[in-house]
């Protein structure tokens, strides 16, 4: 048995090649058990028999190797995804290095001892045969430990030392023992610890000693005291390991360890290690990290009920759900949670737990050992996730609500994201699209879109605003888009492409009908150039004719055609004011109790003379019994007699209108026929639209502005009635229907009042202003005809000069006049103490009801438009109660 444990009889390749053989055997059979037994056995019952076999079978060397292979097995197994299962194989490996250390010394050690005993044996055995033999086998015995022997004397001060000086230290045994001082080789800090361990009773200390090349080696000195029979130390006899290697590696796995450490604390996780015990009492062994994060001091005690109570109460059973669903031997033994914690200050944090707990399968049910777990707090990400879901929402919601289509369309065409106004325009629900081509959504218009696609989904290219139409519905409506496009990529992948449409369907109508209302202005500019200048022409035949004549037949002619075409011109420009007054709902009608009868005389009246003067043949069919209606008289007149004139100008010479009117219930119907042109059918729905033409009016010189017919609904509208047309075509004439209310029954007619003229005005003190020179000059003329004293200015300062010395009893003031104007002239005649009695008539080319009520507000009487009727001002002036100035 001797010879099969002593190693040193044994050749170096083979006792290494039986550290590798049983290092083989122990991976093998690990293995085995690894697949066959959950989990895999501890490192501990294995490898750690390997390396005490091959240390006690081959020495330390054999076994040191055995401990580097087992390590290097046992690394590669690690789980490199599961940092926490690391962590927990790197102490295993730890622990198993440290043990199979001391198991292998341990061995090593009893060898050295049993060879050290067998040789002082030997030594006895074969005195006999001579010191010298028995040294020599002593000295190999020794040398093949690996270990220094020594032997101090402590009366004569010498030791002696045997064994592996040469290889640990440099010296030979005799150079250590004769002439060197030992003491003399210890470092200086480990010197006191060094001869503090002499005067013990047992010797078992570490220290440096200096080699031979300069170099420290630790040592690890073991020894025994002798004391003679009084009980003195004679001698101290021991041995001397060298641990240099041992302890450079346990330093470097405290190094290890301690980076691992710092590493997990600056990623700001917190190691969490949970014993439990078979009593059931639960150890918490966590980091200073995890501490820190359930706001538990370092030095505080951990409880079960501590941390229960940091857990917050809306997640408290969750938590508990998720720790017996880890501590279920049935279960896999992991937990992954995220849970709030409220710590001492109030604050609530999140924290993310991942752990997996370790079961004691020797017993039944398995009992849970372990749990090791890491903690960290994932607040900020908790907010940042609900920023984004905010985010995520308000754009989800802008873009499925928004106003114009948006989809996304992958690399295949199929549609991956629509929002609701896309899905409206292609006809189908939004969850129709998904998954489903373009060309299969909309067929009829994917050769449209098919071209666009491909340069976007092929070559990444960008479209903007591109003018599409179609009928994606088939429903034979045409429709348009403005559509773009834009890749979307991660990173130089191309997912799709995004689309966003536009549909311009009405702003395409809305351009059209620009189109037409700029044609129709255009051709309404012509036709009002055309109106005015028809006008002027016999006006200025008329003064031509006023220069020359010398017979009064002839002047007086000239007087009336001015007359007459003056008040054309009047009523031209009265007719714009109104459409309007009436289109900005400025007009206000003056409502009073009227016959049917008199508005259709006083229509008639106005269209006189284009009724005679084409020969006409004019018919009016009125019921029998008064028909009243409650309107105003003036208006309503100028609606008929529009009808009228229109009747007249659009039939040809000889033809016949025909008025008629019948009583339907509580209105009147009033229809106006006539023979003329007709109206084609499609221009029947524009009829009464502004500046609307039956037909070129270059063709019909007295066509008008399109503005007549215009007005005439705008007028019914306001009086609560209808207006319609009808024509069976070109050349068969046209009718118009005009629908009133009755007024109520029994109201009774009130004749218009109509002033009592006085007879010329004279004997007026008056100031004309007026920068138009010829107006002023007329106007004051005029006024002279009659015999007034009249006094021309032509500004605004000028007419204040005048005011003062002249001080007038009537002051007409033009209101655009140059460095005064008639408003500021105004206010300050009735600033004066005379100026409150003086009339101020403002004469203007303003005619709106806003421009009379800056008028009343500045303080003048009257508000005359120009040109201003001479009768209307005769009226004005003789209504007064004389001339003031006398006053």
């Amino acid at each position: 048995m001797a010879r099969l444990i002593d190693h040193a009889r044994c050749s170096k390749p083979r006792r290494y090649s039986f550290a590798v053989g049983i290092t083989a055997l122990a991976a093998g059979l690990r293995l085995f058990l690894a697949v066959t037994l959950e989990p895999r056995p501890p490192i501990l019952l294995l490898f750690t028999g390997a390396a005490g076999v091959s240390a006690w079978l081959g020495g330390l060397g054999p076994a040191l190797l055995t401990i580097a292979l087992s390590s290097v097995l046992d690394v590669c197994c690690f789980d490199l995804a599961d940092s926490v299962q690391q962590w927990s194989d790197l102490v295993d490996l730890g622990i198993f290095a440290l043990v199979a250390l001391a198991v292998a010394w341990l061995c090593e050690s009893l060898h050295a001892a049993r060879r050290l005993a067998e040789a002082r044996a030997r030594e006895l055995a074969l005195v006999s045969a001579g010191e010298r033999a028995w040294k020599d086998r002593y000295e190999a015995a020794v040398r093949a430990s690996g270990h220094i022997l020594y032997d101090f004397d402590r009366n004569s001060g010498r030791a002696m030392f045997s064994g592996a000086c040469l290889p640990i230290l440099g010296y030979s045994a005799q150079e250590l023992g004769e002439r060197i001082d030992w003491s003399a080789l210890v470092h200086p800090d480990d010197l006191p610890r060094y001869r503090a361990s002499r005067e013990g009773g047992s010797l078992a200390v570490e220290y440096r000693v200096r080699h031979r090349d300069g170099r420290y080696v630790i040592l690890h000195d073991v020894g025994e005291q002798v004391h003679d029979a009084g009980g003195q130390v004679v001698r101290v006899v021991g041995f001397l390991k060298d641990v240099t290697a041992q302890r450079q590696a346990e330093a470097l796995v405290r190094a290890s360890e301690e980076r691992l450490r710092l590493a997990v604390e600056a990623t700001g996780l917190g190691v969490t290690a949970t014993v439990f015990a078979r009593d059931g009492s639960v150890r918490f062994e966590w980091t200073r990290e995890a501490r820190r994060l359930f706001d538990v001091p370092d030095d505080g005690e951990l409880t079960v009920a501590d941390l229960r109570a940091r857990v917050h109460p809306d997640d408290l059973p969750a938590v508990r759900a998720a720790v017996q669903a880890a501590l279920d031997p049935d279960g896999d033994g992991s937990d992954n949670l995220e849970f709030r914690i409220v710590r001492g200050d109030g604050s609530v944090r999140w924290l993310g737990c991942q752990g997996r707990t370790v079961f004691d399968t020797d017993v039944r049910p398995p009992r849970p050992l372990r749990n090791i777990g890491i903690v960290r707090d994932v607040t900020e990400r908790k907010a940042t996730a609900a920023q984004l879901a905010e985010s995520f929402a308000l754009i989800d919601a802008l873009v499925m609500r928004a106003p114009i289509g948006m989809a996304f369309i992958d690399r295949e065409s199929r549609y991956v994201r629509v929002n609701d106004k896309l899905a409206e325009f292609n006809g189908l629900p939004p969850a129709d699209h998904i998954g489903r081509t373009v060309a299969e959504v909309v067929p009829t218009l994917w050769p449209l879109f098919e071209p666009l696609l491909r340069d976007g989904l092929r070559d990444g290219l960008e479209r903007v605003n591109i003018e599409m139409q179609g009928d994606p519905r088939g429903s034979g409506s045409l429709r348009h888009w403005l559509l773009s496009q834009y890749p979307i990529r991660a990173g130089d992948r191309l997912l799709g492409v995004g689309i966003t449409v536009i549909e311009t369907t009405a702003q395409k109508r809305i351009e059209a009908s620009l189109r037409e209302a700029d044609q129709r202005k255009d051709t309404f500019i012509a036709t009002l150039a055309h109106e005015l200048r028809n006008p002027l022409a016999p006006i200025r035949n008329a003064l031509a004719l006023l220069a020359v004549a010398r017979d009064a037949p002839e002047r007086s002619a000239g007087v009336a055609v001015i007359g007459r075409q003056v008040e054309q011109m009047a009523h031209l420009l009265e007719d714009l004011l109104d459409v309007s007054r009436i289109t900005r709902g400025r007009l206000t009608l003056r409502r009073e109790p009227i016959t049917l009868a008199s508005v259709m005389a006083r229509a008639a009246e106005t269209a006189e003379p284009w009724i005679n003067a084409r020969r006409h043949r004019f018919e009016v069919d009125l019921p029998a019994t008064p028909v009243i209606l409650d309107a105003d008289p003036v208006r309503l007149a100028q609606v008929f007699s529009n009808l009228f004139t229109n009747a007249a100008k659009y039939t040809e010479p000889g033809g016949t209108i025909r008025v008629t009117a019948a009583v339907l219930g509580e209105r009147v119907r009033i229809c106006v026929a006539d023979t003329g042109v007709g109206i084609a059918a499609e221009h029947l729905p524009r009829l009464f639209e502004m500046f609307s033409q039956v037909g070129p009016t270059q063709s019909r010189s007295e066509g008008g502005l399109g503005i007549g017919l215009a007005l005439a609904r705008g007028l019914v509208e306001m009086h609560g009635g209808q207006i319609s047309a009808r024509s069976e075509g070109l050349g068969r004439g046209s009718e118009f229907i005009v629908d009133l209310p009755l007024a109520v029954a029994d109201a009774p007619t009130r004749p218009r009042a109509r002033p009592a003229l006085a007879g010329r005005p004279s004997g007026w003190r008056i100031v004309v202003a007026d920068d138009n020179v010829d107006n002023a000059d007329t106007l004051a003329m005029l006024l002279e005809a009659f015999g007034n004293e009249v006094h021309t200015v032509y500004d605004g300062e000028a007419a204040v000069r005048a005011c003062t010395e002249f001080r007038p009893d009537v002051v007409f003031l033009d209101i655009g006049m140059p460095k005064l104007d008639g408003y500021e002239v105004c206010r300050w005649i009735r600033q004066q103490p005379w100026g409150a009695r003086t009339m101020l008539v403002a004469q203007t080319g303003w005619g709106q009801d806003e421009d009379r009520r800056r008028a009343e507000a500045a303080g003048f009487d009257h508000h005359l438009t120009k040109p201003a009727d001479p009768d209307r001002l005769i009226a004005l002036l003789s209504r007064s109660a004389g001339p003031r100035s006398a006053a």
